[in-house]
């Protein structure tokens, strides 16, 4: 199986940037198509795709087991197991507390509970968590409110620190999200572009502090924002952006682990920006896994953008032969073998 691997990341390979939703709860439906047709890095898992814990578990195995006679590849599978609102396998597996909850009882039981979604999920055979959330979110109604580990930047680079050594140390990849911090968003990127005006930037470096954890703590993903932060890129937001992506997070926080796009079905990002557009920017700011969890119908174009992309200009080349080296080491840490 090494071999295969070590074969296929040395080949173009576009659609290894994907990370993609699908429909239904078994192989046949949909998911066998996509992998045949677009040959995905990676899928993630919603509610939609689970009915009980055999249905999901086969579901996972046959899918794995046909890309690698697809792709020569693993198949990587990651959920939102967040906790509270915000859990993907309820009510089939562990019921997870809230991060306000968790929160509010502090470290340990922050990693009881991190070691018990470990535990469901490589039961599964998923690799990758898309959680903690870092977003420092103030006092009061917001958005994110019962998904934010609370307010203070120590506490919650303390909280989020726990969960993501719980998380790796049994065998589940953290995602540290949404990168630089999406707290101070007035509005959801889900159906807005949030804007977070600030004329000092002092207040987007302590929304790092938790994600400076984050990366002392050897996470092994980060998921972007889509909010735009004037004060840092006043023209792209944070998915897009080479100073906030490259520079910051890469140079600067000095992460080498894979960046994942949040959602690019999200109006923040789906309403403003075409497939071309999106990927020769997100390649050129070292996004690893563009995410396309919603519309299926936007497998196809960016699939086919992101080949172009990579097969006529030698910058996108060289872009992509450094995420799979990244991606690389991500699949020998699942797939030792």
């Amino acid at each position: 199986m090494l071999d295969r691997n070590a074969k296929s990341l040395d080949l173009i390979d576009p659609g290894i940037h994907l990370f993609v939703g699908f429909r239904g709860l078994g192989l046949k439906e949909e998911l066998e198509g996509i992998i045949r047709e677009f040959r995905p890095g990676g899928i993630v898992l919603f509610k939609r795709n689970v009915e009980n814990r055999s249905q999901v578990k086969k579901l996972v195995a046959d899918a794995r087991e046909f890309s690698l006679e697809e792709t020569g590849r693993p198949l990587l599978v990651a959920i939102d197991q967040e906790g509270g609102p915000v859990q993907r396998l309820s009510p089939h597996f562990t019921d997870l507390p809230s991060a306000k909850e968790l929160a509010a009882e502090g470290p340990e039981a922050i990693k009881k509970w991190a070691r018990k979604a470990a535990f469901d999920l490589v039961e599964i055979g998923i690799q990758i968590n898309f959680a903690p959330v870092l977003d420092i979110v103030p006092e009061g109604n917001h958005f994110l409110h019962p998904r934010s580990l609370g307010s203070s930047p120590q506490m919650v680079a303390e909280l989020g620190r726990a969960w993501i050594e719980a998380l790796q140390e049994n065998g589940v990849s953290a995602t540290a999200k949404h990168f630089p911090g999406l707290g101070r968003a007035a509005l959801d990127p889900h159906h807005f572009s949030p804007v977070i005006q600030d004329k000092d930037p002092a207040g987007f470096f302590d929304d790092l502090l938790p994600f400076r954890a984050a990366m002392d703590a050897g996470v092994h993903c980060v998921m972007s924002s889509h909010a735009v932060y004037p004060a840092i890129d006043p023209a792209r937001p944070a998915t897009l952006s080479r100073k906030i992506n490259h520079q910051i997070l890469r140079e600067d926080l000095g992460f080498g682990g894979v960046l994942l796009s949040d959602d690019l079905d999200m109006e923040a990002i789906g309403a403003n920006y075409s497939p071309e557009q999106v990927l020769g920017l997100a390649l050129a700011c070292s996004t690893d896994f563009m995410l396309l969890c919603q519309k299926i119908d936007n497998i196809r174009p960016f699939f086919r953008a992101i080949a172009e992309l990579i097969e006529s200009n030698e910058q996108m080349r060289k872009a992509h032969a450094q995420s799979r080296a990244r991606i690389a080491r991500l699949f020998q840490f699942h797939f030792p073998y």
